[in-house]
């Protein structure tokens, strides 16, 4: 009886904050409320629910037949499922694809279908191979962000403004699109809802038994003030340590205060410490990575991660089906720590059987001068972009227009609203910090275009190796990076010449 009702209050407490709407943010995922002129007459003397009104918001593509076409989508495996399901299975998220799907088949005579899946190298390779032979093989590709972003200097793939239909003014498309991804009026890859990055977006997951145990305070309550930096973080977790196996060794078996892994959890503190490789200047993007503060942040979580008490990160450790990204996941599945880097998705893939009640906290700020919270989603996320070779751009901006809202309409919903904040969350405060997490992701152009060749690796190399000399690592891939990123820039700059 008492779950029930404290899912009924969490029910409650996300229809208020999808009325409050928290704006679009980085990662176009957090709930906008519509404009005036998005709304229908009814809706502006009737009171309707959140859900009723994000619905309400209009995508202004009207009624179209396409002939019974498919729409066909390339996608890398492991997120096929929020692109194509055959038939409702009861689970809410897959129902909700499966509608989204049924609709759009209904209302414009099309099918939506995979038309080709694998790892991300292999959906990268087939569509290139396609498109440099000219077949029209596919409407759009929804691939690993940062293989994808390998198409920037290929001319293979479409500038979004050039496709009717699309309008990233609309919630199901990330601000960053326009802010940070467009240059020269040419967006190549684009973030939009049907990609369904909110899962990938990082967070600090909070053991909240032994936050308690270890009397860690209302960490809550820190985070609404602005003052969870990282150095709250580790004033908090430093000395909590317990020898659970009473071997007389710091090991897996352990309790620690704060864990991460030692690859892209650590990659995200640059734009968690706002340290954007590139910014928007105007009508020109400038290379900002290089800031004075830089050198400090490489000091510091060396410090952190190498120098203190309570916090453990395990190079060495592979999970059990063979990923070395598993560690910090499978300690705090485990009730080995009080904090752990992640990304919110893992609270349902990995936590599921957790007994202890845990919550969501944002990713630490630098110090307490910053002006948000910000956090990253990971490069596993999906980005979209759209072959050259397709043959009716009508045809294929309405799809994926219609796509992205109804994504925003029912599948976001179903995912970020019902699974992740009453599934996966076990208090109300989480519910609170999944809005702030997910409206404060931001997407940057030297990530999305970094395609392994760029500098957002450079944290989790040089923290994994404790070296805290960033100076002479630069000094050594300087003029390699910035050739990389001017070939990106030239490629945006003289895109369709």
């Amino acid at each position: 009886m008492a779950n029930r009702i404290i899912s009924a209050l969490l029910l409650i407490i996300i229809l208020c904050a999808l009325l409050a709407g928290c704006g679009k943010g980085g990662g176009g995922t957090a709930v906008t409320t519509a404009a005036a002129d998005d709304t229908t007459a009814a809706a502006e003397t009737e009171p309707v629910d959140a859900l009723e009104a994000r619905k309400l918001i209009s995508d202004d593509l009207g009624d179209c037949d396409f002939g019974g076409r498919d729409f066909r989508v390339v996608v890398s495996d492991g997120k096929d499922d929020f692109i194509c399901i055959e038939e409702a299975t009861g689970d809410v998220v897959d129902d909700a694809v499966y509608a989204r799907n049924r609709d759009i088949s209904e209302r414009f005579n099309c099918t939506v279908v995979i038309g080709h899946t694998g790892n991300y190298d292999s959906c990268y390779n087939w569509m290139h191979n396609q498109i440099v032979a000219g077949e029209d093989a596919f409407e759009l590709g929804s691939v690993h962000v940062v293989k994808f972003g390998g198409v920037a200097t290929s001319g293979e793939y479409l500038n979004w403004y050039d496709l009717p239909n699309i309008n990233f003014d609309k919630p199901w498309w990330s601000d960053s699109n326009a802010d940070v991804l467009t240059v020269n009026g040419v967006c190549i890859l684009a973030v939009g809802d049907f990609a369904v990055t909110v899962g990938q977006t990082y967070c600090v997951f909070y053991n909240k038994r032994l936050g308690n145990d270890f009397n860690v305070g209302d960490i809550y309550s820190i985070v609404r003030g602005g003052d969870w930096t990282i150095d709250r973080l580790v004033a908090i977790s430093k000395g909590i340590y317990t020898d659970v196996n009473g071997n007389n060794e710091e090991d897996n078996e352990d309790i620690y205060g704060f864990v991460s892994n030692h690859q892209s959890n650590l990659n995200a503190y640059l734009w968690a410490f706002d340290n954007p490789i590139f910014t928007k200047k105007g009508d020109t993007i400038e290379f900002t990575y290089k800031s004075e503060k830089l050198n400090q942040i490489f000091v510091k979580l060396n410090q952190v991660f190498h120098e203190t008490e309570g916090v453990r990160m395990d190079i060495s450790y592979v999970g059990a089906t063979g990923s070395t990204h598993a560690f910090s996941a499978d300690m705090f599945a485990n009730s080995r720590c009080v904090f752990a880097n992640g990304y919110i998705g893992t609270s349902l893939t990995d936590f599921r059987d957790l007994e202890d009640d845990f919550g969501f906290l944002p990713y630490p700020k630098w110090d307490e001068n910053q002006d948000s919270y910000y956090t990253q989603a990971d490069g596993h996320h999906m980005i979209l972009g759209i072959p050259v070779t397709i043959p009716d751009t009508e045809y294929v901006g309405a799809v994926t227009e219609a796509l992205n809202a109804e994504t925003y309409k029912q599948v976001i919903p179903a995912y970020y609203d019902v699974a992740l904040k009453v599934k996966a969350t076990r208090d109300a405060d989480s519910v609170e910090m999944l809005d702030i997490i997910t409206s404060t992701c931001v997407y940057d152009f030297g990530y999305v275009y970094d395609y392994w060749k760029g500098c957002s690796f450079i944290i989790q190399r040089l923290v994994k190796d404790n070296n805290s000399n960033f100076e002479s690592h630069w000094a050594s891939q300087e003029s390699a990076v910035l050739a990389h990123y001017d070939k990106v820039i030239e490629a945006f700059m003289n895109y369709g010449n």
